[in-house]
């Protein structure tokens, strides 16, 4: 969406001395795309997938001149006086509005799958234009976690007209499309720390829907936050607390432990759960305390 013809010309370019075939990868750099978005576009044109041929370790190689015009063509149609109308995504640096429905509201999926990039792409430039004095970026409902679909159109157009504090060949935007894994977990673990401070659940369903990930890669960031995170917070889990029974408790078997902090947990006045992450619930560290102390 931000790339120009001067800069895929340049790229072009510095790639056509070296290399007499082109990779998904080399797509990727020439559009200033995620390889995600690359294999959105291969998988809708089969045609040209089969003028590939297998390289080393089953990599797809394609013809040099056939790739470049290819790619041209995704980003900026079929030629400069007759530009192709495009369903879908549109990734050139010529601004088209993002269409809605009236009344219509958007998540950060939604904004990513009409752009073209990742959830976390869209998540990222919201927060540096959030306090724009004059273009901030349009506020998520606190409720359901929406924008107005409308306001997001028009923010868009404007960002994509006169792309603001751009100094490269990747702005915010695409830059933040190339993060790392390391990158996504720490969003993970920002966002269990504000699903804390705001008292709600956040379930493996909803990380994966947010940052466009399977749920098995959410389950997995949600735990390597959860255990970064809730400690510090002092909060804990059941198994946790079986492991702090009193030493009255030794004798008992693990199953034993995990049966008598239910029935504890069953008591009139004991702590309930103070947040639920992924299907765990964890509970405040002081309240268990109270909660384990051995009769007097």
């Amino acid at each position: 969406m931000t790339t120009t013809r001067e800069q895929f010309e340049q790229r072009l370019a510095q790639l056509r001395p070296d290399a007499q075939e082109l990779t998904r990868k080399d797509f990727a750099h020439l559009a200033g795309v995620a390889e995600k978005t690359v294999r959105n576009w291969l998988d809708a044109d089969p045609g040209f997938v089969s003028k590939a041929r297998t390289g080393a370790r089953r990599a797809q190689l394609f013809p040099f001149e056939e790739g470049a015009e290819w790619v041209r063509k995704q980003l900026f149609g079929l030629s400069k006086e007759a530009p192709e109308v495009r369903t879908g995504p549109r990734l050139s640096a010529e601004p088209q509005r993002m269409t809605y429905a009236p009344g219509e509201r958007w998540r950060w999926v939604d904004m990513a799958r009409l752009r073209g990039v990742t959830p976390t792409a869209v998540r990222v430039l919201a927060a540096e234009y959030q306090d724009h004095p004059e273009r901030p970026f349009p506020p998520r409902d606190d409720f359901d976690h929406m924008c107005d679909a409308a306001e997001v159109s028009n923010w868009f157009l404007w960002y994509d007209t006169t792309r603001p504090g751009y100094t490269g060949p990747r702005p915010a935007e695409i830059a933040a499309e190339s993060g790392t894994k390391d990158t996504r977990r720490k969003e993970v673990t920002r966002r269990l720390k504000t699903a804390i401070d705001k008292g709600e659940d956040l379930t493996t369903q909803m990380v994966a829907e947010e940052f466009d990930v399977s749920t098995d890669v959410a389950a997995r960031y949600l735990r390597q936050a959860a255990e970064a995170v809730l400690p510090g917070r002092g909060l804990i889990s059941r198994s946790q607390m079986a492991e702090r029974l009193p030493a009255t408790s030794t004798s008992l078997t693990p199953g034993q432990r995990r049966e008598r902090v239910k029935t504890l947990l069953k008591r009139k006045g004991a702590p309930a759960p103070a947040i639920t992450v992924a299907g765990t619930p964890y509970y405040n560290e002081t309240a268990i305390a109270e909660l384990l102390a051995p009769s007097e």
